[in-house]
């Protein structure tokens, strides 16, 4: 089992463009891979239950991965956090 405190830095914070991005790359992997604050988790394969963690800019959530493919599905939820979710190249290609 993977477990690591991640900060959403990004300016926007979870929003839905976030929860689609963290809930696609949580349906690659087999690993059951689950965010959570305060004693709330939810499953980040549904990027319903990815909203309702209502996480703006500053909010520490905790990444727990466990089963087959565990590491690489953690290093990639790690990833998206701190790549601050890809916010400033998405923004550049809106402005676009």
């Amino acid at each position: 089992m993977f477990t690591k405190e991640l900060l959403v830095d990004n300016s926007s914070g979870f929003h839905v463009r976030v929860a689609t991005l963290v809930c696609k790359e949580a349906m690659k992997h087999k690993a059951t891979i689950r965010l959570g604050k305060g004693g709330y988790d939810v499953d980040c394969k549904s990027c319903l239950d990815l909203l309702t963690l209502m996480a703006p800019k500053g909010t520490v959530l905790t990444l727990t991965v466990d089963g087959e493919g565990g590491k690489e599905a953690f290093d990639a939820i790690v990833s998206l956090f701190e790549h601050k979710f890809y916010e400033d190249e998405f923004a550049d290609v809106a402005r676009a």
